[in-house]
């Protein structure tokens, strides 16, 4: 033992220092307690942060049980889903989830809801509607020849309305910076009459390739107009009914834009192009004109104006291309100047809105170079004025010819009514 230490039962001393036993005893019970506190404050906090993350899994799981219950009940929805997926049979079960994603998030983005997609809770509601779905799916083990019956007439009649798929870029895609001069655009994407002339200043190719053109509004009132100024151009087939004739096309067009795409659409089937019962075309633009300004003033909610006619050609010219594996008739956007290449600009035609015009017929021919190559002719353009000041997003639109079939001509509707989404569209494509 070293000098100076003593050592004894009840306590340890060095020099100058003591310390009880009692004390160090008391220090490690005070110890001892301030852990316990610790540990259990801890565990509170785990419990709580346990408990408000079930909470907000709740709330995500009561979210999109909720929004998928009204997507289900929602029939058109539902009916394009299971008529997409009848239509592909051979589809595998991550293909048909992926249709159903882009379904159901076009139809969120033109409703009325605020639901962002991009939420992790969103892909729950996938599950969900997809289960739902898969329920439909399953048919009783007998039925009823009659019921049989009525489902196949049901399946022909709806045939026609195929979702309009995603088209992926298969030409050139064109911006503001990479399209080129006005010279080079006019000589590459335009057709100018002699009648006129289209300056650099009616159409500045960057400013017209970055202008923003919405279709506004949601669906509860009406967003989109449809009208034929000559509602009696027909087909090489055409039977004499409207179905078969221009009209038909528009009535297409209406249905996609509606069924697949949300838009609340009106078709103004007027025949703007008959008096007396007689087709007279001398004064049809006034008289759709003034069709066109009645519809407008019911419904101020219109944001896009589409003029569809067919054009009419040498009757050896074939207007025609494939898209989706469907003869489809080529479309071409017409835009009005307002002015005559020999005496300049036509005050009394004046178009306050011949800027938009030409820069929304120039996006949407750019959009067709890149997912529908060749589908959209050259842009052509006029002297007169063609009704298209009646609104700043306003369209003249040329779908095919007299010698195309109307079938050829209603399967433009589809790529057409995709192009008019994708430049317009809530979420651009």
């Amino acid at each position: 033992m070293q000098r100076g230490v003593r050592r004894n039962t009840n306590r340890i001393m060095f020099p100058e220092v003591r310390i009880s036993q009692s004390l160090i005893q008391n220090i490690m019970k005070g110890v001892i307690i301030i852990l316990c506190l610790y540990i259990a404050v801890k565990c509170v906090n785990l419990m709580t942060a346990d408990k408000a993350k079930e909470v907000g899994v709740q709330v995500v799981s009561d979210t999109s049980k909720m929004l998928a219950k009204e997507i289900v009940e929602n029939g058109s929805v539902m009916s394009r889903y299971m008529l997409y997926v009848e239509n592909h049979a051979s589809m595998t079960e991550a293909a048909k989830k992926e249709v159903l994603d882009q379904i159901v998030s076009e139809y969120i983005s033109h409703s009325e809801y605020t639901y962002d997609t991009s939420d992790p809770g969103y892909s729950q509601v996938i599950n969900l509607i997809y289960e739902n779905a898969g329920h439909q799916q399953e048919e009783p083990t007998t039925v009823p020849e009659e019921t049989t019956k009525k489902k196949e007439e049901k399946s022909v009649k709806t045939a026609a309305n195929v979702i309009v798929p995603m088209p992926k870029v298969q030409g050139k895609l064109y911006t503001a910076d990479n399209i080129g001069s006005f010279d080079s655009v006019i000589n590459k994407f335009y057709i100018i009459t002699a009648a006129t002339t289209i300056k650099e200043s009616d159409m500045p190719v960057k400013a017209a390739m970055n202008e923003e053109f919405k279709i506004k509004g949601n669906n509860k009132k009406p967003q989109i107009l449809i009208y034929h100024t000559h509602s009696q151009e027909d087909f090489s087939n055409s039977s004499g009914d409207d179905s078969t004739t221009i009209i038909g096309v528009g009535e297409r067009l209406t249905k996609i834009l509606e069924d697949q795409f949300g838009y609340n659409v009106i078709h103004d089937k007027s025949e703007y192009d008959l008096v007396d019962g007689k087709l007279d075309r001398n004064e049809a633009y006034d008289q759709s004109r003034e069709g066109v300004k009645k519809i407008l003033e019911k419904y101020p909610s219109i944001s896009l104006i589409l003029d569809i006619h067919r054009d009419g050609v040498n009757e050896g010219t074939r207007l025609v291309t494939e898209v989706n594996g469907k003869s489809t008739a080529q479309v071409m956007f017409f835009n009005g100047m307002s002015r005559f290449k020999t005496t300049g600009d036509i005050d009394y035609l004046y178009n306050p809105y011949l800027y938009e015009n030409l820069a929304l017929s120039l996006q949407m021919k750019v959009n067709a170079e890149a997912y529908y190559p060749g589908f959209a002719r050259h842009n052509y353009v006029n002297a007169y004025k063609y009704n298209l000041d009646l609104c700043k997003q306003s369209m003249l639109i040329e779908v095919g010819a007299q010698t195309n079939t109307y079938q050829e001509a209603r399967n433009a509707a589809e790529p057409l009514a995709r192009l008019i989404d994708i430049v317009m569209g809530k979420k651009k494509k």
